[in-house]
């Protein structure tokens, strides 16, 4: 049985650490290149040509603006008014000196709009670059769904581009400014130490799944009450099983639950206090979406309560009925009286039951049974 349920618990156990190892790559891998820029110094995106531009951090010294197409902003609908937020240009890679370059877009916050405008207008004015340059610093992204349309709008049905020369003369990226460079530049090295931790976590769980080590917990608990693995093996083996899948299951020795889980778990018969439905409503907006089931136990010697998740009601009274029954050293059942003096008087509480009746399970057909 012990092996069977190892095996079970590593079955249960791969996808979620699947997942973390594919969560963690993904993780990893997406921010590898940024975090090595931010790590190792960002490109200057005036040394860039056409064909290298690509997602990746950059700084950039702006002296020669086009123009601004887009303002973006949120709306309250309250009011019916429209903050801004954003402001995005029209730039070119390259220097001013560059006679191979491509027209692409920035994205500046609100509160760069003013410099931005005024690097345009110098240029438009006396059609040099400004002296007084922005040094601005950002991540390279893709231009995509309404924020590439905007864009190509500008260029197309704006200034009278045709698609040939739209495509010939722009590069749809754009450079997204972000005014604590240093926070992200750390993070993406942050995303990609913690893609590495997910990968090793998803790992270690694999190896510890394989070796067996879910149970160890299990196991522990067990053999500290002092019962033996072909003791525990026969206990599974009689006991009564409850839910669909025998999740959960009541022996003489031992209470079982989680036994279809990557984490199965065991408590001691002899050292259950006491035993109670704890029900959950779930309410949405004050709407009522649900209720959930629960056997709360409390164990002499566990610091904190086992919490026995059960499908239903019923499922959740025919337990404790059975453990009524078989257990009845075990209070059985909740009240406000029996709250209170089980956390502010402990003796007393021991003394309706745990202390005063011997903890031999009485079910039917244990006669006999020899631990």
């Amino acid at each position: 049985m012990l092996e069977e349920l190892k095996k079970k618990c590593f079955k249960k156990s791969l996808p979620l650490s699947i997942i973390l190892i594919i969560a963690g790559l993904v993780l990893a891998v997406w921010n590898a290149s940024s975090a090595f820029y931010a790590l190792f110094g960002l490109a200057k995106f005036e040394d860039l040509k056409p064909d290298e531009v690509r997602n990746q951090l950059v700084e950039a010294n702006v002296n020669i603006v086009w123009d601004c197409y887009l303002e973006q902003g949120t709306k309250n609908t309250s009011t019916n008014r429209t903050t801004i937020n954003y402001y995005w240009y029209i730039i070119a890679t390259g220097d001013e000196y560059a006679t191979d370059y491509r027209y692409m877009a920035i994205k500046v916050p609100k509160k760069m709009g003013s410099q931005m405008d005024d690097i345009m207008d110098y240029y438009y004015e006396y059609g040099l670059p400004a002296s007084d340059s922005l040094e601005l610093a950002g991540k390279i992204k893709k231009l995509s769904g309404k924020y590439y349309d905007y864009f190509h709008d500008y260029f197309v049905d704006d200034n009278d581009f045709t698609e040939a020369e739209f495509k010939d003369n722009t590069l749809p990226y754009y450079i997204d400014v972000n005014l604590s460079m240093d926070t992200m530049k750390y993070g993406y090295v942050i995303l990609v130490l913690a893609g590495v931790a997910l990968i090793i976590w998803g790992i270690v769980r694999i190896i510890n799944g394989a070796k067996g080590n879910s149970l160890k917990t299990f196991l522990a608990d067990l053999h500290n009450a002092g019962f033996t693995d072909s003791a525990i093996e026969s206990d599974v083996a009689a006991a009564t099983a409850y839910t669909k899948h025998n999740d959960i299951k009541l022996g003489r020795l031992c209470t079982y639950f989680g036994l279809n889980s990557a984490a199965p778990r065991a408590i001691p018969n002899n050292k259950i206090l006491w035993a109670y439905q704890s029900t959950t409503t779930h309410r949405t907006n004050g709407i009522k979406t649900g209720v959930t089931y629960s056997i709360m136990v409390f164990a002499d010697g566990f610091k904190n309560a086992f919490n026995i998740g059960v499908p239903d009601e019923a499922t959740s009274q025919d337990i404790l009925n059975k453990m009524n029954q078989i257990y009845p050293w075990v209070v059985v059942g909740y009240s406000e009286d029996l709250r209170k003096m089980f956390n502010k008087d402990r003796a007393q509480f021991l003394q309706l039951r745990y202390n005063t009746v011997e903890h031999v399970a009485v079910e039917p057909g244990f006669e006999g049974f020899n631990t």
